[in-house]
């Protein structure tokens, strides 16, 4: 497969489970509480720094032509995400641990940035972040397991942290390597690039959209339950 044709390939991907996700969200905004609406607008962000980063693309003559705009994305997305675990996680000591976690995330983050410059993407940064977020999810995803153990199918709340577990646990190790197969192997790069880290994208996009279905299929079942 080209290059050529692997990127247009990795656009339809991603602009495909992303718009699953939102028209899976759109459906069940009403039914959704707090926690669940936090990912829908992660989801818009999302959309958002993914547009960006393509649009960024055509600015000429820059070394780094879209780089940045990952490094913009990277705090918001992990402010959102941790504001979700927030929401969730009821323990005064897991509180504490967001907030300790996030201002390790924001040292790592900053010193990347002053190492390395703003334009070239903060992949320490990154792994800070996704290190951070499998942490938070992991206990939510015990949390639901050990409370709804027989009914952990039909739990949104699974599916939707299930979807940010595996996507950070599957790119750290890649991008623990990448300003070695940057510098050494770009085109071994580019290719993992898009199978792990746009494959993983397009999985947890998937899952958050089944997530949404079940907050609406769950509301729905409820109130035909009342009904009766």
């Amino acid at each position: 497969m080209s290059i050529a044709h692997l990127y247009i390939l990795r656009i339809i991907h991603e602009f495909t489970c992303i718009t699953i996700a939102f028209v899976s969200g759109l459906v069940a905004f009403r039914h959704m509480n707090l926690l669940h609406r936090i990912f829908f607008y992660q989801l818009i962000a999302y959309f958002l720094i993914i547009f960006l980063s393509y649009a960024a693309q055509l600015i000429p003559n820059m070394k780094y032509n879209n780089q940045w705009v990952y490094n913009l994305g990277m705090p918001i997305e992990a402010g959102i995400l941790s504001w979700a675990a927030y929401e969730y996680l009821k323990n005064y000591r897991e509180k504490f641990l967001i907030w300790a976690g996030g201002a390790v995330f924001l040292i790592v983050f900053i010193s990347a940035l002053i190492l390395k410059g703003p334009l070239a993407f903060s992949n320490y940064g990154y792994i800070a972040e996704g290190i951070l977020l499998v942490a938070l999810y992991l206990s939510i995803l015990y949390v639901q397991f050990a409370n709804y153990t027989n009914i952990w199918k039909r739990s949104p709340e699974i599916w939707l942290g299930l979807g940010v577990v595996l996507y950070f646990a599957g790119v750290v190790p890649y991008f623990s390597l990448f300003d070695y197969l940057l510098n050494n192997h770009p085109k071994i790069s580019l290719y993992l690039f898009n199978f792990v880290t746009v494959g993983l994208s397009d999985v947890r996009y998937l899952l958050l959209a089944y997530g949404f279905w079940l907050v609406r299929r769950n509301a729905l079942a409820k109130t035909t339950t009342v009904n009766e």
